[in-house]
């Protein structure tokens, strides 16, 4: 298990936090008004083939760090075939965010690459130990890295399958900032036993949204996003609970 959450937190690092929204943009083709005076990307393309190199270039990056306490032929074998598969799984997820709710594809998406590290780590052997306080570590990376980045990513992505005419939010975004610390409160939460604590969260969340409740279009946004951030650092909570 140490092992795979240390390729998971890696994973995490790559096709999350070194990727850029203009590269997470780009790779799919998606015109919009970000572009600019770019047109590199035609009408009805529906992936940019330089960008999901770039991608899955700077994805491999942190595996780079195996190279200190593995073999090198092992590395190699790792790096190759995660540079070559995430290659190929981008690039459908690429082809089906223009065919099918995107919520859909990148569940599917990361499911390929968490499924394919896991065989990785059946059939390669690692040749480091892990004591139980850097394994401690291992696993509050792991959360706080679950908690941020692709949290927020699918919750937008589930918002825009929803409502395809909401303006997409962005990192830094108030509201994407606001559902950070809502999880990260949550887990906390979760942590020490304090469920009925949570719900302090939704009540000061709603009384500060009073008056914005009042159209019906963001009060069902808002429910949408708050429940499933929420479900979200659950499940992120069971997941820490369970390793």
């Amino acid at each position: 298990m140490e092992e795979y959450l240390i390729l998971i937190i890696l994973h995490l690092l790559g096709d999350f936090y070194l990727q850029t929204t203009k590269v997470a943009q780009c790779k799919n083709a998606r015109i919009g008004s970000a572009c600019g005076v770019c047109k590199k990307c035609k009408e009805g393309s529906w992936i940019n083939w330089k960008y999901l190199l770039i991608h899955s270039l700077l994805y491999i990056v942190p595996f780079t760090i195996l190279c200190f306490v593995m073999k090198g032929i092992d590395v190699i074998v790792i790096i190759g075939v995660l540079f070559i598969s995430h290659t190929v799984i981008d690039g459908g997820s690429c082809y089906f965010n223009k065919k099918s709710k995107q919520t859909a594809v990148f569940v599917v998406d990361q499911a390929l690459h968490t499924g394919l590290l896991f065989l990785l780590h059946q059939f390669v052997a690692f040749s480091y130990h892990i004591d139980a306080g850097c394994y401690s570590i291992l696993k509050i990376m792991f959360i706080g890295l679950m908690l941020v980045m692709p949290s927020s990513i699918l919750i937008n992505k589930l918002l825009k399958d929803v409502y395809p005419q909401s303006a997409e939010l962005g990192m830094f975004d108030i509201g994407s900032i606001i559902g950070i610390m809502e999880r990260i409160l949550t887990f906390i939460f979760a942590c020490f036993e304090s469920f009925p604590a949570i719900a302090i969260i939704i009540t000061v969340k709603t009384w500060a949204r009073t008056n914005d409740l009042k159209e019906p279009e963001f009060r069902n946004k808002y429910l949408l996003g708050t429940l499933t951030s929420l479900v979200l650092a659950l499940i992120v909570f069971c997941i820490y609970k369970s390793i």
